[in-house]
């Protein structure tokens, strides 16, 4: 609960996972994940950052991931938040492949 004065705003997560298989469009999930809830003085700047790849799973297969977040701050933190963002996109890339793959993948070279 937000103190007098103050706003709360979340650190969200968006992770759409889609498959093809075929050539034909087969399951998929998508999902939205509050990461924390910050309380802020005043209206905060919002750092979005977000990265998408298609994975060939062969066979005529393949996984389409995309993973987002959205990161409240007061704007002369924008700089740590953005990095915070790349950094927590790319990890959850890195495990979103490792999931569809079944394996540990390298990191992406950035």
């Amino acid at each position: 609960m937000a103190k007098e004065g103050t706003q709360e705003h979340a650190i969200i997560a968006l992770i759409d996972n889609r498959f093809v298989k075929k050539g034909k469009d087969g399951a998929g999930t998508s999902k939205e994940e509050i990461i924390e809830v910050i309380q802020f003085k005043t209206t905060p700047a919002i750092v979005k950052r977000g990265m998408g790849l298609t994975l060939n799973l062969g066979n005529y297969e393949s996984a389409r991931l995309d993973v987002g977040i959205e990161v409240p701050c007061y704007v002369e933190d924008i700089e740590n938040a953005d990095a915070f963002a790349r950094k927590w996109v790319e990890d959850r890339v890195v495990a979103e492949v490792e999931s569809v793959r079944g394996k540990p993948d390298k990191k992406p070279a950035y």
